[in-house]
């Protein structure tokens, strides 16, 4: 008998609401067992539960329902253990929950394209995304066209030829609401049909020559200045869904390029302001509706930065091509927008492993999520949704290690910590980068491993990076801690392990006895203390 999963049955749980977490067993001969559920906050149980197995053939399901544990948001590690009747040990898996107010709190977003009306496996993508702890969906491409979003008949063709249907979006958003997962609707700032643009010449953007601008010779671009006829047309559009769908907010969408452009009138059009003007027409009409726009490239950030949408969401793009430049982007959003959630696109081939690897280490420790996962579980590769990639079996296991260590350590690693600069004396090997974080009185610091790596670029081919051992760290700190652990989304076990430290001269000493790719100490002082 073994355990073959192990997850929460939804996205996440406000702090009131009981957690249900299912657990699949597989039996190759019938015999009885014993489950233990174990649910842990850092280092400390806070639930225990048991259960009888039956003796049973094949495969069946188990649930164990935990009562609230507490009435702040947390993030929790679970551990199911699968024993004989004597009490030995047959399996192990582990897994993670979080409680949150709202899931633009701690926004971890995947994907939807498929909107067919023969579509028959909704249950089965949703119940993954929920697995790994996806809280809202990305529905891209599911509108009748840019400029109309719905569709006046249950079945339509869209701009590239594929056949939707209306019916299967409703029942994605309702199968992503009973899983605890928002549903938010993709629409592009200035895109309209050709039919529409042609319709409306006085509506377009221009460039310097008084050309009208296009993208990809598919879709007309729009002036989008607040006030414009067509940010009216949009806005009413927005209003539209809202009303006859069950979405959760908008998701906005841009190109990237034109950052300079005319209007009808040859004026110039101030892009950067427009696109902060309309989320905040969209927040203010929508008040209870989430609203994100994408940064492209990371532009305009300052102006989207400072708006009013929920959450900060960035595609990278060449020329920022290092590592280090994505851990900047995402501090940079945080500071910039007050400490919101950060989400990042990066699209990487699935063949990258340990590019992944290293972009989701950077990205998670610096507080933020990236949007990688959908349509049964396949990778988000390209910026056209559609052409997601199947995932190696290895791929799996590290996307599922990696978004269960983000969440169970959620309090030092996602928005509710605070991004620190980098620590006084700090002693590390050379190519080990490092990222502290605090929440309250406990600390956290992450170490990414980057040695051996001669180019370490997420748009080039990475080899992993040399195992380190007996890693020495030597660190200034404002007072003595109480103690350190340690934990590692790449170790057999993500629970925090005891390490030993020396604490002489305000300094604390210490080794670690194995850094792979990332791991995470947790410190944690008797009281609140300020650092640098």
């Amino acid at each position: 008998m073994q355990i073959l999963e192990c997850a929460p049955t939804r996205g996440f749980f406000k702090p009131h609401e009981t957690i249900e977490i299912k657990v699949r067993l597989k039996a190759d001969h019938p015999v009885a067992a014993k489950l233990r559920l174990t649910v842990s906050h850092m280092q400390t149980t806070v639930a225990q539960q048991e259960q009888d197995v039956p003796a049973f053939l094949g495969e069946s399901w188990f649930e164990f329902i935990v009562p609230p544990i507490s009435s702040q948001p947390q993030g929790y590690g679970l551990k199911v253990e699968l024993f004989d009747l004597a009490g030995d040990v047959l399996d192990c898996r582990y897994s993670a929950v979080d409680t949150l107010y709202d899931w633009t709190d701690f926004p971890r977003y995947g994907f939807l394209t498929d909107f067919t009306a023969q579509r028959t496996d909704l249950d089965a993508a949703l119940d993954t995304m929920a697995a790994y702890h996806l809280n809202g969906i990305q529905f891209y491409d599911w509108q009748y066209r840019h400029d109309t979003l719905i569709s006046a008949v249950e079945e339509f063709v869209d701009p590239l030829g594929r056949s939707l249907s209306m019916k299967t979006v409703r029942s994605l958003i309702d199968g992503a609401h009973r899983r605890g997962m928002a549903a938010m609707p993709y629409l592009a700032v200035y895109a309209a049909s050709l039919d529409f643009w042609s319709a409306h010449p006085d509506w377009g953007l221009f460039d310097e020559q008084g050309k009208a601008l296009d993208f990809e010779g598919f879709l007309g671009l729009m002036d989008p200045t607040s006030g414009s006829p067509w940010i009216a047309h949009l806005t009413a559009e927005c209003e539209r869904v809202l009303a006859e769908m069950p979405f959760d907010g908008l998701h906005v969408d841009q190109y990237g390029e034109p950052k300079i452009a005319y209007n009808s009138r040859g004026a110039a059009v101030d892009l950067s302001q427009a696109f902060k003007d309309f989320v905040s027409q969209l927040k203010t009409a929508f008040p209870d509706q989430a609203v994100v726009f994408n940064a492209v490239g990371n532009w305009p950030i300052d102006e989207l930065a400072a708006s009013p949408q929920d959450f900060v969401y960035i595609e990278i793009w060449p020329p920022k091509v290092t590592f280090k430049d994505v851990l900047q982007i995402v501090s940079e959003a945080r500071a910039k927008s007050g400490g919101k959630p950060v989400v990042i696109a990066l699209y990487l081939p699935a063949e990258r492993t340990v590019n992944i690897r290293l972009a989701n280490a950077v990205i998670m420790a610096c507080g933020g999520s990236r949007i990688e996962l959908g349509e049964n579980g396949r990778l988000l590769s390209d910026p056209y949704f559609p052409k997601h990639e199947e995932r190696s079996p290895i791929l799996v296991e590290v996307m599922r290690s990696y978004q269960d260590f983000l969440v169970r350590y959620g309090e030092l690693l996602g928005p509710a910590a605070e991004n620190m600069t980098e620590m006084e004396g700090l002693l590390l090997p050379q190519d080990v980068i490092a990222v502290s974080r605090r929440n309250g009185a406990t600390w956290g610091l992450s170490l990414i491993n980057f040695s051996g790596l001669e180019t370490p670029r997420w748009d080039e081919p990475q080899v992993a990076p040399t195992p380190l051992r007996d890693v020495f760290i030597s660190m200034s700190l404002p007072e003595q801690p109480e103690k350190i652990w340690v934990a590692s989304p790449d170790a057999v076990s993500p629970e925090l392990n005891a390490l030993p430290f020396t604490w002489q001269d305000e300094k604390v000493k210490l080794t670690l006895p194995m850094l792979d790719f990332w791991s995470l100490l947790v410190i944690q002082f008797k009281n609140e203390v300020n650092g640098s």
